[in-house]
């Protein structure tokens, strides 16, 4: 039952990611925005897409990122793990969408991905500032996350200090 549900969600993942792209380019008029869409899901480049607010394109940019949340998660925990006692959480609506890519060409259904994420503990205290390259492939039913780069990290405030493992 899980591994049909895990397909289930794969397929929504790269049909949304798909879809987003072509209903966005016809719906919205504004050229630059258009020029950043196709950047986005076209280009290597890894400047931060940000969709327009209470567009369609943000709508299924928060459903893909929703849908990657449990590796997003466990990718956190196993760095985190190291040094922390609690796992950091973070936020879907800050997550940023650095790059997506279709490495085998036009209309195939693998997905390169690469975020940016900020974690947290508390009440919003940022552990640090990550990237995570997935890959998503849609023939296979496979998502992995192939990198997880440690970018920057902050220290705690003295309140949570107690959250870092001793022996670190």
């Amino acid at each position: 039952m899980i591994a049909i549900r895990n397909i289930r969600i794969k397929r929504r993942i790269a049909s949304l990611i798909v879809s987003s792209s072509a209903i966005t380019s016809h719906q919205i008029s504004n050229e630059s925005v258009k020029a950043l869409i196709v950047k986005a899901t076209t280009s290597s480049s890894e400047t931060a897409y940000k969709a327009p607010k209470q567009s369609q394109q943000e709508l299924y940019q928060d459903v893909f990122v929703i849908l990657l949340e449990p590796y997003i998660q466990k990718a956190i925990d196993g760095y985190y793990g190291k040094f922390l006692t609690i796992s950091p959480m973070y936020s879907p609506a800050d997550v940023e969408i650095l790059n997506v890519e279709r490495p085998m060409g036009y209309r195939s259904f693998s997905f390169i991905i690469k975020l940016q994420i900020e974690p947290y503990v508390g009440p919003h205290e940022s552990v640090g500032i990550d990237q995570l390259t997935i890959r998503v492939g849609a023939g296979e039913g496979d998502v992995i996350v192939e990198k997880f780069e440690h970018i920057k990290n902050y220290e705690l405030p003295p309140h949570l200090k107690e959250l870092v493992k001793k022996d670190n």
